[in-house]
């Protein structure tokens, strides 16, 4: 499915925008108005995290806290901008995720996503967060509590985060039941 942006400018250089992949589509009042196809989730991650890289922000890392040598050594293999989905135990997992899925479920609620969360995020260099946007009224304490954290949060529909779990590069279960608990983080 082909997604378009967007832009106006009421002097454009059609150079520079003709450069940038914009085309023009209409002229209004003076003001012109272009669109391009919407870059994929990776680019615009790349896209995005190259601007924060040349400002000079970064997030940082603390000392190892991962116990569990599996996990420790899928956040390891996530690099820049790849995504990886860590959900409830009954997320429908996209089938042939690249890394495979690590089950840490126990019972229901242990462990949450929050708990793998607080754990992974110290040790995971990411960029944002990704959740579905139901979660702030069907959920809304854990909402809160992303929230509260330090990572950007990104909001997107049920659906929409379903297809970028698809792109995802690996699957951490939990056995959180709280109601769209799953996040994506992406990696920085």
């Amino acid at each position: 499915m082909l997604e378009w942006e967007y832009t106006r400018s009421g002097a454009p250089d059609l150079n520079a925008l003709g450069r940038e992949g914009w085309e023009l589509v209409a002229i209004q009042n003076g003001e012109h108005l272009f669109k391009r196809p919407a870059p994929s989730a990776i680019d615009r991650f790349t896209r995005e995290q190259t601007a924060r890289a040349l400002l000079g922000t970064r997030t940082s890392c603390a000392p190892p806290r991962v116990l569990n040598p599996e996990l420790a050594a899928l956040i390891r293999r996530i690099g820049h901008t790849q995504m990886l989905l860590v959900c409830d135990g009954g997320f429908p997992v996209p089938f042939g995720v690249p890394g495979g899925t690590l089950d840490l479920s126990v019972t229901a609620d242990v462990p949450t996503v929050a708990q793998v969360l607080d754990a992974i995020l110290p040790e995971l260099p990411h960029d944002r967060v990704i959740l579905a946007s139901e979660m702030k009224e069907c959920s809304p304490e854990r909402y809160a509590w992303h929230e509260q954290q330090k990572s950007p949060i990104e909001c997107h529909s049920h659906l929409r985060f379903k297809q970028f779990a698809r792109e995802a590069v690996a699957c951490v279960r939990t056995g959180d039941a709280t109601p769209y608990a799953n996040v994506i983080v992406v990696g920085g």
